[in-house]
């Protein structure tokens, strides 16, 4: 294996005392000559905590139970099955992917279960020297097979959900191993997403066979390689793991396990943590300005983290049916939606606007190219009246009623019920329809909807994650929009690892979906969260936090007391 380079990935963040953004650069392996990628994810956002040093006098120290609140139960096991961060944060920690992002070091992609990886000179090959002595909580070895299983499982519309699917399924053409410890991942063409996504924390490798073998809602699904062991799971009340002793990474974790606690109200999340019953609020969520301003005033030891968030509110409307078929009934609801409105009244303010891929990464249409169109104008009356107009144009004059698909949960009822009150003015009569996780899902992946409404996100600040979900053929293209010109671009950036010239790609796409509104998104999320100041070596807020925040395997509690 003396042959393989070390890949890293690099980006630059700057501390809260100035600008702050990110950068990822991808270099890879020197011999890989004129095949050199460079990527770049900014991250844009005020994080009012900075990452602590460990000093020679704070050596982290054994013991303690972290506990933290999320808003449901999980539908089942499989991570590669859900992006739900309901089922990311409690699962995630029990396994490793192949790489992982480095959260202490500017986010460089580092190997978890890959030693080292190289990628081939016409970028459509990849090999991965895998760890020896790897092994999964049942005792069994990590091989190559189980990496082979888990990405084929992945790139499986029927075994993998439609985000991780939307990549793949564009470049993956095969995964085969040369022996038990080196794995080759031929691809289609060369894909500049391709390494970010094989860090993300839902591309985890499994034992090989698992999901055959198992029920995903059997606990003994949960057989990962990761810092932490399944221990029990309540459905509605909890998730617990503990501490694996036998795991491959020298000294770490420190904490003894965590608990997942399910509370649907916010409120009783912002006391429970208030009675030091919760060590954080949420995993970069369950914070809200008011109670953040509460904490500040009151509890000097309660430590308030403030980011970006790879997270937005969107209106998916079906272009498969009356009326979000015709193009005027969509931007008749663009226009109408107060978005100003909807920060205060979804987010409590802290919300940003913004295009169709995240305004934290380099990739959007700056603030003043975005105010240039319609929807985003300042005369809220002025745009009602051009609504209703389009409206009586598309042959809804005396109006319309529209059902509202919605997943139950206050960070989705609340910018739901504002966006109602704004599309009543103009007509549109919305009739919410509220579920839990399993009947959205259900609903909204058959194309059983007009219109639906939810907090979607990322995993990684990725183009192609953002985008994949517009293609025409995409699985993830609930809303069945379709513009082969934008289908063009998107394969066009795809394929384009210098950061300017993909963002004049991604541009040019922006301003497609903005002249087309496939769906409206009201506003971008700040990731925000407390966590009581025992905790140490949490990491800094990313656009993802949500998602990978290092599995717990660094942070340590002060006296093995987390709260």
């Amino acid at each position: 294996m003396a042959g393989f380079q070390r890949t890293t990935c690099r980006q630059r963040r700057w501390t809260m005392h100035q600008p702050v953004g990110c950068r990822r650069f991808w270099g890879h392996a020197r011999r890989v000559g004129r095949w050199a990628i460079t990527m770049l994810l900014v991250v844009l956002g005020l994080t009012l905590v900075a990452h602590e040093g460990v000093s020679a006098a704070e050596q982290p120290e054994k013991g303690g139970t972290i506990v933290w609140a999320v808003h449901e139960s999980m539908p089942h096991f499989d991570i590669h099955g859900d992006g739900s961060y309901i089922l990311a944060q409690p699962v995630g920690p029990l396994y490793n992917s192949l790489l992982t992002f480095d959260l202490y070091d500017d986010e460089k992609i580092v190997g978890d279960l890959a030693e080292r990886w190289e990628v081939a000179p016409d970028g459509k090959q990849i090999t991965f020297a895998l760890r020896k002595g790897v092994k999964f909580h049942d005792g069994a070895d990590f091989t190559c097979a189980d990496a082979q299983y888990s990405i084929e499982k992945m790139a499986d519309p029927k075994r993998s959900y439609p985000t991780i699917v939307g990549i793949l399924e564009k470049v993956f053409v095969s995964a085969t191993c040369h022996d038990d410890f080196t794995l080759v991942v031929a691809l289609k063409q060369p894909s500049a997403a391709i390494l970010a996504l094989l860090a993300d924390s839902h591309t985890v490798m499994m034992k090989a066979g698992i999901a055959e073998q198992v029920d995903r809602k059997d606990p003994k699904f949960l057989v990962g390689t990761g810092p932490f062991k399944y221990k029990s799971y309540t459905p509605g009340v909890d998730f617990r793991a503990e501490r694996n002793p036998h795991y491959w990474k020298p000294g770490v974790p420190h904490i003894d396990g965590y608990q997942a606690v399910v509370m649907p109200d916010l409120t009783r999340i912002f006391a429970s943590f208030r009675a030091r019953q919760l060590t954080m609020t949420g995993i970069g969520r369950h914070l809200e300005k008011p109670e953040a301003d509460i904490l500040k005033r009151d509890f000097p030891d309660a430590v308030v983290a403030l980011g970006p968030r790879a997270g937005w509110d969107s209106f998916v409307m079906h272009h498969g049916r009356p009326p979000f078929n015709d193009p005027r009934v969509r931007k008749a609801v663009a226009l109408a939606t107060d978005r100003e409105k909807m920060i205060e009244i979804g987010a409590e303010g802290w919300g940003v606007l913004g295009g169709y891929i995240g305004p934290h990464t380099p990739y959007g249409l700056p603030s003043e190219e975005l105010k240039q169109y319609p929807q985003f104008g300042d005369d809220m009356a002025k745009r009602q009246a051009e609504a209703k107009r389009l409206l009586a144009e598309a042959g809804y004059a005396q109006g319309l009623d529209v059902e509202l698909v919605l997943r139950r949960g206050p960070l989705y009822e609340r910018g739901a019920l504002s966006r109602q009150d704004d599309l009543k003015k103009v007509g549109i009569n919305i009739h919410i329809t509220l579920l839990d996780t399993a009947g959205f899902r259900e609903r909204t992946q058959k194309g059983d909807f007009q219109a639906y409404t939810v907090l979607s996100a990322v995993p990684i600040d990725e183009p192609d994650l953002y985008y994949a979900r517009l293609v025409c053929d995409s699985a993830s293209n609930y809303g069945k929009y379709c513009n082969p010109e934008f289908d063009q671009l998107f394969q066009a950036q795809s394929q384009t690892f210098d950061v300017q010239k993909r963002a004049e790609i991604t541009r040019k796409m922006e301003h497609i979906l903005l002249r087309d509104v496939p769906d409206d998104r009201g506003f971008y999320w700040k990731s925000a969260m407390a966590y009581w100041d025992r905790v140490k070596q949490w990491p800094p807020i990313r656009g993802t936090t949500v998602y990978n925040f290092g599995k717990f395997e660094q942070v340590w509690c002060q006296g093995g007391r987390c709260m």
